[in-house]
Parts: C-alpha cells; structure tokens; sequence
C-alpha cells in the first residue's frame, strides 16, 4: 500500500517520504516552488520524451536538500528541525524513498543496504552537524 509522509513544522515542509509510491504517467511529490524537485515516472514499453534542453537560469540556493533511494536492504530516518527536536521517524525498504528539505536527519541502518544519495553541491563541512555532536 502507498504511503506518503509530509513532515512539515508550522506548515514548512522539512522531509517527504515516499513509500511504494505509483503514478500511471508523471508525479510530483514537492511543491514547484522548492529549490529541490522530486518526481516519479512510469511508462510503459516504447513511450518516448521528446528531445528536450532545460533554460539554465542562475538560481539561490538557501541550504542543501538531500534524496536517498533504498535500492535494498532497510532503514530507519529520523527528521529534526533546526534546534535537533525530533519531527518524525521511519523505517524505509527497497523502493522507498525521501527528500530531506531542511533541519537535519539521521540515518540507522537495520539491515544491509544499498541505497542511492543525491544532493547539490559542492559538499561543505557542516558547523550544524559539529554543535549537534557537542550537545550529546
């Protein structure tokens, strides 16, 4: 059964986990207006996209979103907000997948996974992560 999970704080989205997600086309899971964009695309055998480019257009980008797909194995994510309050947690299996947005995660792997991670870059060592660390 299909399960999608929005994780928001004062009506700000923080995460969305998708769980045996369908669509019979295209699907969208965030808003168009997020600075990082996560669909779903089932077609069937001998559909085509046409040849396309994408307007490249200088953008701002306030923090950094991070996608994780389960390809097997299992594991739980936890969401934070800014000041580490625990928003929700979840244990995902092949297929799953989450888009973090903001405030911060964790990831505990429960069984063997092997899972695909996407995020803008480049990478920047984290002062957030590093306070967080100090107040255990």
């Amino acid at each position: 059964m299909e399960s999608i999970i929005h994780i928001n704080k004062a009506g700000i989205p923080y995460a969305i986990i998708c769980k045996n997600a369908r669509t019979d086309g295209v699907r969208f899971f965030t808003d168009e207006q997020e600075e990082f964009q996560v669909g779903l695309m089932e077609r069937p055998a001998g559909y085509q996209v046409e040849a396309h480019a994408h307007d490249r257009a200088s953008r701002s980008v306030n923090g950094v979103s991070e996608f994780l797909y389960i390809e097997t194995g299992k594991a739980k994510v936890s969401v934070f907000d800014e000041q580490w309050t625990p928003l929700a947690s979840e244990v995902l299996e092949a297929g799953d997948f989450l888009l973090f947005l903001r405030g911060g995660h964790a990831v505990e792997y429960i069984e063997a996974t092997r899972l695909i991670e996407v995020k803008q870059g480049p990478y920047v060592d984290s002062k957030i992560t590093k306070a967080y660390q100090d107040l255990k």
